[in-house]
């Protein structure tokens, strides 16, 4: 009678449960599959009942994930073996099943026959059970699963000779193309982006062994493998790979890396080199090639931002200069790499959100620029270059400059009484004061004040009253609701909380209490 490791699979996606099902002739390699489980706690369930040697799971499922499940299993079951599968952005995840005993692990995005049969054949020839069995895996881990695994950032015990077959020459580059459109057409192009190199590769001067790796995200990864200590031809490969997907009309950018040669610091030229000139494109608009050891040696000539004297432009209503301030340095951005485009989106996007807020504050009719301000967030975070930022803020200054300078609905005259309002809310203020302060007839001020003002005059100056109010009530314990109502403009305070219940819906006193 033989004997199987028996194989628990835990994935919360049925066709990845069934991909690795189908995957092999599993009982031909040593293994029995006894069941499968969508989340952790079936899984601890299926343990009870069918007893597995070793669990493959995935991470981050729903009900109870992999992480609490490897915790739960190596805390009842020592013995059990488990191996997790996880994607690139699951890193911190996996580092933590490690220090619950977990096996080894794999990544999903290419998971392969070879490099699953390698792992899990690694782990069962450390158990005690099965020393007797021949698991020994003849193909040895694949170059694909070697450097996926590289590149991810995972330590790797290097399989030298093969990885020497397969790339043969001292220097490496890694070119990164990045697919603005991330869509089901990745693929396809993919597979024309690797033909294409492989195709070129029999004009260039020096040998050069083309690797692709798997993608990320919108990122189409290869490895360049040469003999060339200059990497000219990996220059011009990318050359001429960009030239001819603008003739395909093909949108994408490409960053090719420094030589390196050990092969180990994959996961560091990626992260640090390329990642970081694919960032910068976004201020290099013009161009669709770039070489990471050129780009990082570029400083910066452009002005800084000077937050306290453009807040101090808005606070004394210099909007011409704040909004020229600000024109000025987003039009100096264009080539500049000192400036992360992250940072510069929030720095943009909390400018705006300043001048709203300032208008709005000296009554200027700025609620349209208000109610759009979501909208030109959204367009700011999904930007790809400076000239689409640029275009954004010349539309909302000019939409900001139309409710300063002065449309129809925004009168001069409006403001300064709103201001005066906001200034002198405390003293006893009537109408036909107010209208007597501007120079007006107080029906004539009445009237203008409806036409110019979502609000009348009594109903303003409650509102502001009652605002104020509700600030001394949450804020100053030490003052009577008395002294507020005083504090606040009204000298009859019965008539004060007959304003407060009716715009707040309650009482001052019950306010204070909530």
């Amino acid at each position: 009678m033989e004997t199987y490791c028996k194989l628990l699979i835990v994935d919360d996606e049925m066709l990845v449960r069934q991909g690795i099902r189908h995957l092999l002739d599993w009982e031909s390699e040593g293994f029995q599959i006894v069941g499968e489980a969508s989340n952790g706690k079936d899984a601890l369930e299926m343990v009870k009942s069918f007893q597995p040697n070793m669990i493959l799971t995935d991470i981050v499922m729903p009900v109870m994930s992999g992480e609490e499940l490897v915790r739960v299993v190596k805390g009842l079951y020592p013995e059990i073996e488990i191996v997790v599968l996880s994607s690139y952005g699951e890193f911190e995840y996996v580092r933590s099943t490690f220090q619950h005993g977990v096996a080894d692990y794999l990544l999903k995005p290419k998971l392969d026959a070879n490099s699953l049969l390698a792992v899990l054949k690694k782990t069962v020839q450390g158990m005690p059970a099965f020393r007797h069995m021949d698991f020994t895996n003849e193909k040895g881990q694949s170059v694909d699963y070697v450097l996926d695994r590289l590149i991810s950032g995972y330590a790797m015990e290097l399989e030298g000779a093969e990885i020497n077959t397969h790339l043969p020459y001292p220097y490496f580059v890694l070119l990164v193309v990045d697919m603005q459109d991330s869509t089901s057409s990745m693929k396809r192009n993919e597979e024309w982006i690797e033909a294409f190199l492989k195709g070129m590769v029999q004009d260039v001067k020096q040998p050069v062994v083309v690797h692709r790796l798997s993608h990320q995200d919108s990122h189409i990864r290869f490895l360049l493998n040469t003999a060339d200590a200059g990497r000219m031809d990996a220059i011009h490969l990318a050359e001429q790979l960009v030239e001819s997907g603008v003739r395909a009309g093909l949108s994408f950018y490409a960053a090719l890396s420094k030589n390196f040669t050990q092969i180990q610091e994959l996961h560091e030229i990626y992260t640090h080199d390329i990642l970081k000139v694919l960032d910068h494109r976004f201020f290099l608009s013009d161009q669709q090639l770039f070489f990471a050891d050129e780009l990082v040696e570029v400083v910066g000539n452009g002005e800084t931002f000077d937050s306290e004297a453009f807040t101090a432009e808005l606070n004394h209503q210099e909007f011409h200069l704040a909004f020229q301030r600000l024109s000025r340095y987003v039009d100096s951005m264009p080539d500049r790499l000192d400036t992360d485009m992250f940072e510069f989106k929030s720095f943009l996007g909390h400018s705006l959100f300043n001048i709203i807020v300032t208008l709005l504050h000296f009554h200027f009719e700025a609620r349209t620029l208000d109610e759009a301000k979501y909208e030109y967030f959204r367009a700011i975070h999904e930007a790809k270059h400076i000239g689409e930022v640029r275009a954004l803020l010349a539309k909302f200054l000019n939409e900001a400059t139309d409710c300063v300078t002065g449309n129809k609905t925004n009168a001069p005259g409006i403001q300064k009484i709103l201001m005066y309002l906001d200034e002198h809310f405390a003293e006893p203020l009537t109408l036909t004061e107010v209208a007597k302060q501007f120079h007006f007839n107080p029906s004539y001020l009445s009237n203008y004040f409806t036409i110019h003002n979502k609000e009348g005059f009594n109903e303003y100056l409650n509102r502001i009253r009652i605002e104020h109010a509700c600030e001394l009530l949450r804020d100053s314990a030490h003052f009577t609701i008395s002294e507020i109502s005083s504090l606040v403009g009204y000298s009859d305070h019965s008539y004060f909380t007959k304003v407060f219940r009716k715009l707040m819906g309650t009482s001052p006193s019950h306010y204070r209490k909530k």
